[in-house]
């Protein structure tokens, strides 16, 4: 009885944290060595003229996707990548999260942008990063952007992540220091995600059947104490 306690304390504490865990609406892996969800919906395509292989994943393992062809210096700002087509009918707090390797020459900077009607898209987030003479360049990065409140509950949200310009600039700069840039340096994606927070109703559920349950055990250890 002394080891089941603690054991019956974690499971609910996990049970309460698993609650407030974000819920997965959709992700592309892309093991299969195709463009469809490996979980959920969606649909995933190229826009502004990039072109797409299958290449090694995250950190080199399983698959991933590589993308180039991306615009020549100087023009094109904001329109070259890719675009993916998720519902988030009855979800809320959508949260976009994708692994992506920047080829040495590809652009250092990336925006992800967000449309309900697949023509007036609005920036989600930016991500820059100051090239180095190594380490930046052919280097795998996490990215992680909680889109507006307009994307909740959407029966079509339209997605993309595109090259752009570097801040301040009207030029795309090299991922790596010493490099030039050139549309042809890949971006390379892996375990495309799109997440949710869950209601607050399915929350309150858990918790309380958790609560209930915990009672119940409480209750039954005091009598046979």
């Amino acid at each position: 009885m002394p080891l089941i306690r603690p054991l019956v304390v974690c499971g609910f504490l996990s049970v309460m944290a698993s609650s407030q865990a974000q819920i997965l609406i959709t992700k592309w892996d892309f093991n299969a060595a195709n463009l469809q969800p490996s979980i959920g919906t969606g649909t995933l395509s190229l826009v502004g003229g990039t072109t797409a292989t299958f290449a090694g994943g995250f950190d080199d393992e399983n698959v991933g996707w590589r993308t180039a062809n991306y615009p020549s210096q100087g023009q094109n700002n904001l329109t070259a990548g890719f675009q993916m087509q998720v519902s988030t009918a009855g979800k809320s707090g959508i949260t976009l999260s994708y692994a992506v390797r920047h080829g040495i020459e590809s652009a250092n900077s990336q925006s992800v942008l967000w449309s309900t009607d697949n023509s007036s898209y609005q920036p989600a987030g930016t991500f820059t990063f100051a090239p180095a003479a190594s380490g930046s360049g052919d280097t795998w990065y996490t990215r992680s952007v909680s889109l507006p409140a307009g994307a909740d509950n959407q029966g079509n949200l339209y997605v993309r992540v595109v090259s752009n310009f570097t801040p301040g600039l009207s030029t795309y700069t090299a991922s790596q220091l010493g490099s030039s840039y050139n549309g042809a340096g890949p971006w390379r994606f892996d375990d495309v995600s799109f997440s949710a927070v869950p209601e607050p109703t399915t929350s309150a559920a858990v918790a309380a059947a958790a609560l209930i349950g915990f009672a119940v055990l409480r209750k039954r250890w005091v009598q046979a104490s």
